[in-house]
């Protein structure tokens, strides 16, 4: 009698909403096993899993139940290491948190499904021989509460690639293995040889409805949307990211800044960009990995006159935040 094959393990650090959502999708594949850690959520997980609220899956009610619950990276070895953590380097290092897991997983494919420009580069410096594979999704969760994770819509895209090929490491194997245990958890799954277009094509909303809802004063999209004079700033900003990811040798699909505008449209009245969310709860922004990252890249090439209206709003932003961290 053959034996089934192990299943494959994954460890999950940051199961909040988009971390809860795509690994319990992932373990619904019936190919792995889920450890998830758990920081502010971590005894309502523990002892009653986390209900995912969405119509994508008919009735509920959906539980996901990871099969290990754990509040610290275990140092222990894992074949994925799903990062879905916001990259805040400012306040930690990505690194340096999965370091134990990493460590004791020498063959184990760090997966980011984070937001951001040049995410991969301190993981690629830490773990060289470790793969990466870089994703970007499109989904629309929260976690308002503890262990209740709400799922809008029926969108659950995940676009995931190779960040680099590492010699003498069998990169194929992985990025295939992942891209099926998504597939067959029904993840609306994309497998992409250029991962770091679909990151700036990202970055076309990401870039500009952010800086323009906090420096406009408006905070959230529709009331952006609703004045003449930022929304105008808001699709010269998409239009200006554009030109710079295809100065960088990104090529960009067409209409895509005033697909980025429709889909602004489109959200709830009242929406406003997880940045202006960060600010007004008093948390931490990705400035860093959303701005100042490709800020560096335009200056590096010689590109910033590209970008003149995202650059002066860039400034303008990184001033107001200090200004306002100094008055509190």
């Amino acid at each position: 009698m053959t034996k089934n094959p192990p299943l494959t393990r994954i460890l999950t650090v940051g199961t909040g909403a988009v971390g809860a959502y795509f690994t319990w999708r992932m373990q619904q594949s019936g190919q792995c096993t889920v450890t998830a850690v758990c920081r502010s959520n971590y005894e309502v997980v523990k002892s009653k899993g986390i209900e995912i609220q969405t119509i994508a899956w008919g009735e509920g009610p959906h539980i996901f139940k990871p099969d290990q619950v754990v509040n610290v990276v275990p140092r222990e070895t894992y074949d994925f290491i799903v990062v879905c953590m916001k990259v805040l380097p400012q306040v930690y290092s990505v690194a340096d948190i999965i370091a134990p897991a990493v460590e004791a997983s020498p063959n184990a494919t760090i997966v980011l499904i984070q937001n951001g420009i040049g995410i991969e580069d301190p993981i690629k410096e830490r773990f060289p021989r470790n793969p990466i594979i870089s994703s970007v999704t499109y989904i629309g969760v929260t976690q308002n509460e503890p262990g209740i994770v709400y799922h809008s819509g029926k969108v659950q895209v995940l676009i995931s690639g190779l960040f680099e090929p590492i010699e003498g490491v069998d990169t194929t194997t992985p990025v295939q293995l992942y891209g099926d245990i998504c597939k067959q958890g029904g993840i609306d799954t994309i497998m992409t040889d250029d991962i770091q277009n679909y990151r700036w094509q990202k970055l076309v909303w990401n870039g500009s409805m952010n800086v323009v809802s906090i420096m406009s004063g408006l905070w959230t999209v529709s009331n952006v949307l609703a004045n003449d004079k930022y929304r105008e700033m808001a699709y010269t900003v998409k239009c200006e990211i554009i030109a710079l990811a295809e100065a960088l040798g990104y090529p960009m699909p067409p209409g895509l800044a005033q697909r980025s505008m429709t889909t602004s449209a489109n959200l709830a009245e009242g929406y406003k960009a997880s940045m202006v969310v960060d600010l007004e709860e008093g948390r931490p922004l990705e400035t860093e990995v959303i701005l100042t990252n490709p800020m560096k890249i335009a200056e590096q090439h010689n590109l910033t006159h590209v970008i003149p209206t995202w650059y002066q709003l860039y400034k303008d932003l990184m001033k107001y935040l200090e200004d306002r961290k100094a008055s509190l």
